[in-house]
């Protein structure tokens, strides 16, 4: 306690970012005439390309470049899009899409059902290695064909005409059709991607059938983008031009904020969130988002192949501590994987319940069950990426309670956002910082990051009574079944200590009061389409 007390007074008691909280009507004009929106994103994207893309920043942008069968309206309800109607069959294992009329690519070729089947054959064939493969385990053979065993062709859709898709599913699911709102089940033009190979996303080059469309990019820097008037809805977008700025230090997007730089912020220190709100009042806004916090471990050779040094590592976190003092209150403290909801709360295994006395001395029992001591310590380095100094704070505490509780020595690894996600993805670390929104709100979007053959499960988690879990709960046409069996593998994963849960994330941006049409959803995707810039007066 008296160690994470002497972190949270080392923050600093003023706000950490300076500028003018004032707008006028003379700036919502000015903005107004421009139609020109600047959104801030917390690091540069991996890619823009849909099928291979799996961060949040590229996801943002990916929502102005592209769309899908079907998209999510401003309040996170998903809604016609490409497709203007879908028939289910009575087994719910066949859905028929028929696409709008005269839908085009931004280059004026017609988009068609053959572009969705091309895509997804690609998300899923290995020479892709694209990490999204495992969210179309719902389609018939996607699963076979991204571990080598069928062919692309193999899987189950089919376009019998130009305007008409048609997939079978593995079994009835009923999030599917908010997973086909997803980046990973966009169209791709495959008339370019056969001409210009994987040059083909740059700007000038790049063609989309979304809202936007690309104009520029600049390594580490702006992505611009302008407004498709080939879009198919093209008379209701109201911005001209998009402009995203990668800013991953958040009291630096703050900061830009107030200078009247940016309109949209991804986040803002918690630190300031008093400061902030006396003088920002309704433009800083936070909701509950479908995302959690956690640390990985490499289970697949020492030191954490031994579960009861990982279960001791759980054990030894006090994660109230984290988010009453370090995090302000602002997120909740995570036991399990899946953040809780008003129908069903998180899980929580029964240790959650002892006292801090009773955890630590448990640690400290299985810490020395795993071979290590006082003259024997655990040393080893956690990887985490680039970010701004929450994350930092919450990593020096982890730090600290793990020096504390058992004698561990851990030590911080600071690496560049593209080079912790290639290396989580190559399995490099022994002990990395992890997080994971959901693609949908169901539990399955959690629960397959540790399936075996997963992208996302860096650090080579198998059980056998797991994957038997899994592949029930897929199978089972009962929702109510299905949903005890994801308790019950979510269970397992926690008695194996296959992750160390820290918190669940809420959503926290600055928003200009000028900025329209912004609602906050779960998932907290917001397309620029949805959004306007207003003349009016501000408050």
């Amino acid at each position: 306690m008296s160690v994470l007390l002497a972190l949270a007074a080392c923050q600093p008691q003023d706000s950490a970012v300076t500028g003018s909280a004032v707008t006028t009507p003379a700036t919502a004009a000015a903005q107004a005439q421009a139609g020109h929106l600047r959104r801030q994103i917390d690091q540069p994207p991996r890619t823009l390309d849909p099928g291979l893309s799996v961060d949040v920043p590229a996801q943002r942008v990916l929502d102005d470049l592209f769309e899908g069968l079907l998209r999510l309206d401003a309040g996170g309800n998903v809604i016609p899009a490409v497709a203007r109607s879908w028939e289910i069959s009575p087994d719910q294992l066949q859905w028929t899409f028929h696409l709008q009329p005269d839908v085009q690519w931004s280059d004026g070729t017609p988009l068609t059902a053959g572009d969705f089947v091309y895509a997804w054959r690609r998300v899923v064939d290995p020479a892709s290695a694209s990490q999204a493969a495992q969210l179309l385990a719902p389609i018939v053979n996607a699963l076979q064909i991204a571990s080598g065993k069928l062919p692309p062709e193999q899987l189950g859709v089919q376009a019998p005409d130009a305007h008409t898709l048609v997939l079978r599913l593995v079994s009835p699911t009923a999030w599917f059709a908010y997973q086909l709102t997803n980046n990973c089940l966009f169209p791709v033009p495959e008339h370019l991607l056969r001409a210009q190979g994987a040059s083909w996303t740059r700007p000038g080059t790049m063609v989309s059938n979304g809202a936007f469309v690309l104009t520029d990019l600049r390594i580490n820097g702006a992505i611009q983008l302008a407004r498709n008037p080939r879009y198919r809805e093209a008379a209701a977008v109201s911005l001209q031009r998009i402009t995203y700025y990668p800013v991953g230090d958040r009291s630096a997007s703050v900061s830009r904020y107030l200078a009247g730089d940016l309109d949209v912020t991804d986040g803002f220190p918690i630190e300031d969130i008093a400061w902030l709100r006396a003088q920002l009042g309704t433009q800083l806004q936070l909701a509950p988002y479908l995302g959690t916090v956690m640390f990985g471990m490499n289970q697949t050779r020492p030191p954490f192949n031994s579960a009861p040094l990982r279960m001791a590592l759980n054990l030894a976190v006090d994660r109230e501590l984290l988010t009453d003092k370090l995090l302000k209150g602002l997120y909740l403290p995570a036991y399990s994987l899946v953040p809780g909801d008003a129908q069903q709360p998180a899980l929580q295994p029964e240790w959650a319940q002892w006292s801090a006395e009773q955890r630590h001395a448990k640690a400290r029992q299985l810490y020395a069950q795993a071979g290590y001591s006082a003259g024997h310590p655990l040393r080893v380095e956690l990887a985490y990426p680039t970010s701004g100094p929450d994350t930092r704070r919450v990593l020096e505490a982890l730090v600290a309670m793990w020096q504390v509780n058992l004698g561990a020595e851990v030590r911080l690894a600071n690496e560049e956002w593209r080079v912790h996600q290639q290396n989580r993805l190559l399995s490099v670390h022994q002990l990395f910082w992890n997080a994971w929104i959901g693609d949908y709100p169901d539990a399955q979007t959690f629960l397959d990051l540790y399936r075996e053959g997963s992208a996302q499960n860096h650090g080579k988690y198998f059980s056998v009574a797991y994957e038997s879990l899994l592949a029930e709960g897929v199978a089972t046409g009962d929702n109510a079944q299905r949903q005890r069996l994801w308790r019950e593998a979510e269970a397992q994963l926690n008695a194996d200590a296959a992750y160390i849960p820290v918190y669940y994330y809420q959503s926290r941006h600055l928003l200009r009061p000028w900025v329209q049409g912004w609602q906050s959803n779960l998932m907290d995707r917001h397309a620029s389409r949805d959004l306007s810039i207003t003349a009016g007066p501000v408050p």
